[in-house]
């Protein structure tokens, strides 16, 4: 019988991998045994969306910890008609492919030069369908993190599968981005300009999969919660919520459905053993060294949709209320920097392109 502690043990390395995501062909489920080496996690994604396409290269590290950043890999986009399209690194572990979409018709793959070995995914191919995804959101007081009810905000779908015979595979990720005015202290004399917005985004309940599988629905219709999230002040002001639907194919929903699978898992004496969920990258000249990650190609549509303060049922306080006579030093940090409110997110001075509402 396995220990507890060796389950959770088991469970971190498969999660390492998850975890690292930014806002996925397997045969089986490989188990680890009982001594834990460093393995190699390689993820990327690949969209028909003229935007930045990103992998992440990383190794698992001690448990608890967050993978190990690999800034010195060799990362390319192969087409399966001879082309290659070198990823740049940013410097933390990711690395961007600017401006490029997929084409329906080709297959691609990823290769990782690092170390003087060669990393290399199966090719991939766009799947040809989408299915229709009506926007809504909802606020309610539910439990949540705590059993007592609590101010909870639901994005929901309503989502309708198109008219074909073909199988479908879909996944979502649900992505806020809000606005958050600094506080303007004019001070004496001749005022400063006020200080440009933030615009902070972040992923919303990034270890939450959503996946489904329409091959063998009888029903043409689904209605999906796909992500809550606390109710705080960041709804004073306009709050986008992106909804991207990607089309993947069989093996990479079968992959997610394995991971989803392990991280459900409480270690019950009922339950399959917590593994490693092996994706379609391998080592080109060693088949026997183990890859954790995955590159999947996707079909993508993103829904948009927004709240502004008028929609909260809840009462919400600005922390950073300007007042004429209210010391300078009394205002709290995210009153006066982006970096200070974004906390680790991702903010920027500049509005999105499609920032735009009533």
């Amino acid at each position: 019988m396995i220990s507890r502690t060796k389950k959770s043990v088991r469970l971190l390395v498969v999660l390492s991998f998850y975890f690292f995501l930014p806002f996925s062909c397997i045969d089986k489920l490989e188990f680890l045994e009982d001594k834990q080496e460093v393995q190699l996690v390689i993820y990327g994604l690949l969209t028909d969306v003229n935007e930045r396409q990103v992998v992440t290269v990383s190794k698992t590290s001690a448990i608890g910890l967050r993978p190990m950043e690999i800034r010195d890999a060799r990362v390319s986009l192969l087409t399966a008609s001879g082309d290659r399209f070198r990823y740049v690194h940013n410097g933390l572990g990711e690395y961007f492919l600017e401006g490029f979409a997929a084409l329906e018709g080709e297959s691609y793959a990823i290769e990782v030069l690092l170390e003087d070995k060669v990393y290399r995914s199966n090719y991939e191919k766009i799947p040809e369908l989408l299915a229709d995804d009506v926007i809504s959101f909802e606020f309610n007081k539910e439990p949540f993190r705590t059993e007592a009810p609590e101010s909870v905000f639901t994005v929901n779908s309503e989502t309708t599968l198109p008219n074909s015979t073909d199988p479908i595979y879909l996944r979502w990720t649900v992505e806020e981005t809000y606005f958050w005015p600094l506080v303007y202290l004019p001070g004496t004399g001749f005022p400063p300009p006020p200080p440009p917005p933030c615009f902070i985004s972040d992923v919303i309940e990034p270890n939450r999969l959503n996946l489904f599988d329409g091959s063998g629905s009888s029903t043409r219709k689904g209605n999906f919660a796909l992500a809550k999230r606390l109710v705080d002040n960041s709804f004073l002001y306009p709050f986008f919520v992106s909804v991207k639907q990607l089309s993947i194919n069989r093996e990479a929903y079968e992959y997610w459905e394995k991971i989803e699978a392990v991280i459900n898992n409480q270690g019950s004496l009922f339950d399959i053993p917590p593994a490693s969920v092996y994706g379609n990258i391998s080592n080109v000249e060693d088949q026997n060294e183990r890859v954790l990650g995955y590159f999947e190609v996707a079909k993508t549509k993103v829904t948009r949709i927004y709240t502004t303060r008028a929609d909260v049922p809840f009462s919400l306080v600005d922390p950073c209320q300007y007042f004429q006579n209210k010391p300078e030093d009394s205002y709290a940090a995210e009153c006066k920097s982006c970096e200070a409110r974004a906390q680790g997110r991702s903010w920027t001075n500049d509005a999105p392109d499609w920032w735009e509402f009533d």
